[in-house]
């Protein structure tokens, strides 16, 4: 599997940090741009072991994920279980957090992916990077802002929030 790494200094607490990308696990569509739609599935209401949550990139492609381990405030790992998503085979992510202040957080999101075949990782990395940065900009955005981003408006944003 490809292990790539992901940081966000966020102007929030580790608290509120956890609150939007833990406890509100269902709903990142909110906070990541790639995303157009997400639910949780099953009987889950709230961030916790073993909720699942069902999200969609565009009108076909969707991957169905849960949490598979969770270490309180600091940290949290989902796997991905089920997905239409091409070349793709396993993807899971480890997320991170760190309080830098009491109000400043760093997220970390450690991706794990592998394809087939397996050299589409090489050719697949920087549009999977690129997700990522979104994904995690995304967040410290609505959390310093108070304000969501999306697939319209990312671009003008990321360049006047830098």
């Amino acid at each position: 599997m490809k292990k790539s790494e992901f940081k966000e200094v966020i102007n929030a607490s580790v608290e509120k940090v956890w609150k939007v990308l833990f406890s509100q696990y269902g709903d990142i569509h909110i906070h990541n741009p790639t995303m157009t739609a997400s639910n949780y599935i099953g009987h889950a209401t709230k961030g916790e072991l073993n909720s699942a949550r069902h999200c969609m990139f565009d009108e076909k492609l969707y991957v169905v994920e849960k949490i598979t381990e969770v270490n309180e405030m600091k940290s949290f790992k989902v796997e991905v279980y089920a997905h239409n998503l091409p070349f793709l085979q396993d993807m899971s992510a480890i997320y991170e957090l760190s309080s830098i202040d009491i109000n400043k957080t760093e997220v970390k999101m450690t991706s794990l992916v592998s394809t087939s075949p397996r050299f589409m990782i090489y050719l697949m990395k920087g549009q999977l990077g690129k997700g990522l940065v979104k994904h995690l900009f995304g967040l410290k955005y609505l959390l310093e802002t108070g304000e969501t981003v999306n697939m319209d408006n990312y671009s003008k944003v990321f360049k006047s929030y830098q």
